[in-house]
């Protein structure tokens, strides 16, 4: 692509020197810009621009427990994205409650997971975060009303990574893979929202 662009640019200088006229641009909504030849020094072309994705997403979370138990947030919740200069984005996950689990009901304390690159590959933002050593608490509740855990937890498993996209209609997708302390099943969280 970029060989392409300097082969234009070649030509159209040529064009430029030989004819000395004026150049009209002719952009997709319908108008025209024109410029004399004498006006212009040089000409860049920028890369493109990905859309922002920064803004609050609300919708209804969701994880799967060891690829065994599913479980789908008892409210929908909302996500929030924000952008850095260096191009990374922040992702600060809300407080989120899962109900009628076999623990009976869990609660999971908000969080954030900061400086998140973007992958050109995968087209997504991506990142493993075990050594940020994000802290958040978690708290369960059994079927009689009595709290059997409820404690400060850190996200450092070698599993825990997180990969955010967003599709043409606006949908954020958040697939968020973790383990929480000695527990022996990996969660894999889901959230899409709008």
């Amino acid at each position: 692509m970029k060989k392409f662009f300097t082969s234009f640019a070649i030509a159209l200088f040529a064009c430029i020197g030989a004819q000395a006229q004026s150049i009209v641009i002719n952009k997709t909504d319908g108008t025209s810009v024109t410029y004399q030849a004498s006006e212009i020094s040089s000409i860049n072309f920028q890369p493109a621009q990905q859309n922002s994705i920064a803004g609050s997403y609300t919708g209804k979370d969701s994880v799967n427990v060891g690829k065994m138990f599913p479980y789908t947030s008892a409210a929908e919740v909302t996500y929030q994205v924000t952008e850095n200069s260096d191009g990374t984005v922040n992702l600060l996950v809300p407080e989120v409650e899962y109900d009628q689990t076999v623990m009976g009901t869990l609660y999971l304390g908000s969080y954030s997971i900061k400086n998140i690159p973007y992958d050109e590959t995968q087209k997504a933002y991506v990142k493993a975060y075990k050594n940020d050593n994000v802290v958040f608490h978690f708290k369960s509740v059994d079927a009689n009303g009595k709290t059997t855990i409820d404690k400060d937890y850190t996200f450092d498993k070698d599993v825990c990574q997180v990969i955010i996209s967003k599709d043409a209609d606006g949908v954020l997708t958040v697939s968020n893979t973790y383990q929480m302390g000695s527990m022996p099943f990996v969660i894999y969280g889901t959230f899409r929202g709008k």
